[in-house]
């Protein structure tokens, strides 16, 4: 048997759909018996389910010869790491096998992990299928591409990367392996959000983006009649009512997207999807109705930057006027855009903020339902230039152990990375401007805030928001702070944003400080001090 792990990345209420491990579990040959173990579900010991699963193939003529970890950067790494030890500390004579996005991108630091047996780079259906053939004994392993090991020496084997499929050649979502009821959630969509995939890769070439580092500039999509009889299993079956696409780019062009609402329109979903602004900005108005009435409600954009000269130094191929556009087109046809900024160029990182928090404003007014996403630009490894001439390696931790450190996990998640041209004083100004904008325009995915906190925030953080006022807005941190039903944090699936995380548990936890709030924290906003109702 095959243990195919997908360890802690997100709060178990926020819970979606193991795709990794689900995509590599599909392409195995009929005669394996495989298994999924999900860290994400809630009050699930891991290590025990791992440990029963081991105890119970024991007994039969089945035992578990291979355990696999799916791992991305960020917090399923700091799960990974103390997995795979007490794995490997309780059963040395079982591979432990990595694959997923962080090994494809930090292959030396995984390879040095005398807990990590073999390491599965970029797309891993089938290289997976082709190291239990090594393992059996049936193949030499430098044959299988995209398949990495440390040597007898101690060096490391890296394999040439495999070329890779599209989705219309992989099989479909194995569902019956999971308990699909576990895994659709609550969001701004829907009561049953799902979550797809119904294409890899992107063409462009940004040169800020993970993506291109493991797929290079590629796409292939699944055709859209196939993605609309892949999920109305679900829909069917499950219930399902809404739906993100996971995909980096969604629609291929305006022809294949007409084709999506056609395929989708039957489904009666609400969905959310990436796409380009450039796309979006040519699309007819044609095209944009049959989107809406194929249930399309939010599009994410990656906007970057407010400066031109920033944009075309990324490689992003768009500029300020298209996004304009693209703003323009959904305000129109009633779609909430998300836009999101990549601060802290490495050239001039003082005047790119106060160039993209101005756009941002006026972005807000060409569309008031604007949602904002803001990351600092944290580089990571190209096959060609990086944004900035910043080489993205330098520096970087060579064990899983550093990797693992606070400061090494705010700088995966984009939260707070520790980069010299990006001082302090430059993070704190974009933080504040986006609690202002936050506080003044409540996110409709913000579940996380009680609504007295909402009013009496956006009340706050009026003047402010009319002034252009960012500096330090204590009001408005201790409202958030006051309001806050559960605290902040970075473990997000995909696209999910911080304040649409739910939780199981009350706030405040009980690890949390348990310092009295003022007694206005509790009030309703007609009850609350007027002193609290401008910042």
């Amino acid at each position: 048997m095959i243990l195919l792990v997908n360890p802690q990345a997100t709060r178990p209420a926020n819970r979606r759909f193991p795709l990794s491990v689900m995509a590599v579990g599909a392409a195995l040959p009929p005669h394996v018996t495989w298994e999924i173990v999900d860290g994400n579900l809630p009050d699930i010991d891991v290590l025990g389910e791992i440990h029963g699963h081991v105890a119970r193939q024991a007994k039969v003529a089945d035992p578990v010869t291979v355990i696999a970890l799916s791992v991305m950067p960020g917090p399923q790494l700091v799960s990974a790491v103390p997995l795979s030890k007490a794995l490997k500390r309780r059963y040395p004579n079982i591979p432990i096998v990595w694959g997923g996005n962080f090994g494809s991108l930090y292959p030396e630091p995984v390879l040095n992990a005398p807990y990590v047996d073999w390491l599965v780079r970029g797309q891993g259906e089938q290289t997976f299928v082709e190291l239990l053939e090594v393992l059996a004994g049936e193949r030499d392993p430098k044959t299988v591409a995209g398949l990495c090991f440390r040597q007898a020496d101690g060096s490391h084997w890296k394999a040439p990367e495999r070329a890779w499929l599209g989705p219309n050649d992989l099989p479909a979502p194995p569902y019956h392996k999971i308990d699909v009821e576990q895994y659709l959630r609550p969001t701004f969509l829907g009561r049953r959000t799902g979550v797809y995939q119904a294409s890899i890769g992107c063409p462009y070439g940004c040169n800020f983006c993970g993506v291109i580092s493991v797929y290079g500039r590629r796409e292939k999509v699944e055709t859209p009649a196939r993605a609309a009889e892949r999920l109305s299993y679900l829909v069917r079956n499950h219930g399902m009512d809404s739906l993100h696409f996971y995909d980096n780019n969604f629609f291929l062009n305006e022809q294949h997207a007409r084709a999506i609402a056609e395929a989708l329109k039957p489904l009666g979903v609400r969905w959310w999807c990436e796409a380009r602004v450039d796309a979006l900005e040519r699309f007819s108005d044609d095209t944009w109705r049959a989107l809406r009435a194929a249930g399309l409600t939010m599009v994410f954009c990656g906007a970057e930057s407010g400066s031109n000269e920033v944009l075309a130094k990324m490689n992003k191929g768009t500029t300020t006027d298209q996004i304009l556009k693209a703003a323009a087109k959904t305000r129109e046809h009633g779609i909430i855009p998300e836009f999101s900024f990549v601060f802290g160029d490495p050239d001039e990182p003082e005047s790119e903020i106060e160039n993209t928090l101005a756009f941002i404003r006026q972005l807000k007014t060409v569309n008031p339902a604007m949602e904002l996403i803001s990351y600092f630009y944290t580089p990571t490894p190209q096959r060609k230039g990086t944004y900035g001439g910043v080489d993205a390696l330098a520096g970087t931790p060579d064990t899983l152990e550093e990797w693992i450190e606070p400061q090494w996990v705010a700088w995966m998640t984009h939260a707070d990375p520790d980069l010299p041209w990006m001082e302090r004083r430059l993070k704190a100004r974009v933080e504040d401007f986006e609690l202002v904008l936050k506080s003044r325009f409540p996110s409709v995915h913000d579940k996380r805030t009680r609504k007295w906190g909402k009013v009496l925030g956006s009340l706050a953080a009026r003047r402010r928001w009319a002034r252009a006022d960012y500096d330090n807005p204590r009001l408005l941190r201790l409202i958030r702070k006051w309001a806050r039903i559960v605290p902040d944090d970075s473990q997000a699936y995909g696209h999910l944003r911080p304040e649409s995380l739910e939780t199981d548990a009350p706030w405040p936890p009980a690890e949390a400080s348990t310092a009295a709030a003022p007694s206005a924290a509790d009030a309703a906003p007609d009850q609350a001090p007027r002193a609290l109702l401008v910042d």
